[in-house]
């Protein structure tokens, strides 16, 4: 095992056992290297193991938080196919948080690419690993017409523009998506169990028909220490 390797392991150990607690500023890297007599390139690949399994938050003037008392599961989602770019793996499940009509305004609308004064139900939901450690954070815009859609996405983890084409006669046949940078808010950040003002990565999809008509819009917010893309998509001339 490299040193760095070692000394990440007592700093995990320490922060495990509450030496270091959820929110505790840990040394500077020059008191850190001192304290285990290696350079502060050994410290910082440290800090680089413990921050890559989402125990720590290491931010510029801010310094190094605790964040997590516990290694966190980091979820890669590997894309192969335009089809798997709408998906999750099969190991998580998705939990509605609540539910409620919505009209847009101006500003929703224009977001969301639809008419002002439209109807639509609005579906937050929070997907969970087998472990109950949060992927990702939900908000679901689906047309009024397709409501039933609310009691019928904690039975599947299947997509939900999917379950739209399965229970309504209609098919997606133009899919809009953009990923985005963000950071989480104090709100959420107690959902998704991260800190606050953390670093996220943001997916919106745009779902319409062979009409052009929406049949879903969908924002998730995942935490950036904790879920990935990895694309791997063949290419032909």
């Amino acid at each position: 095992m490299a040193r760095y390797q070692e000394i990440a392991q007592i700093m995990l150990t320490d922060i495990s056992e509450g030496t270091w607690k959820v929110g505790d500023q840990l040394p500077s890297e020059q008191a850190l290297s001192e304290q285990f007599d290696v350079s502060r390139f050994t410290i910082r690949s440290a800090l680089d193991d413990l921050q890559e399994r989402g125990m720590i938050s290491r931010r510029r003037r801010l310094g190094t938080v605790v964040i997590s008392t516990k290694p966190v599961e980091l979820i890669v989602q590997e894309i192969h196919s335009v089809d798997e770019l709408f998906q999750y793996p099969e190991n998580t499940k998705r939990e509605v948080l609540q539910t409620l009509n919505l009209v847009p305004d101006v500003s929703l609308a224009n977001f969301m690419q639809c008419d002002v004064g439209s109807q639509w139900i609005k579906i937050e939901t929070v997907r969970k690993t087998h472990k109950q450690i949060a992927v990702c954070l939900s908000e679901i815009y689906v047309p009024r017409a397709y409501k039933n859609v609310r009691d019928l996405v904690t039975k599947t983890s299947k997509p939900v523009f999917k379950i739209i084409e399965e229970h309504f006669a209609v098919e997606a046949v133009e899919i809009n998506a953009e990923v985005l940078a963000g950071s989480v808010s104090q709100e959420r950040a107690s959902l998704l169990g991260v800190e606050p003002n953390s670093a996220s990565l943001i997916m919106v999809r745009r779902y319409r028909d062979a009409k052009g008509k929406l049949i879903e819009v969908s924002v998730s917010e995942h935490p950036a220490s904790r879920f990935t893309y990895s694309f791997n998509l063949s290419y032909k001339r």
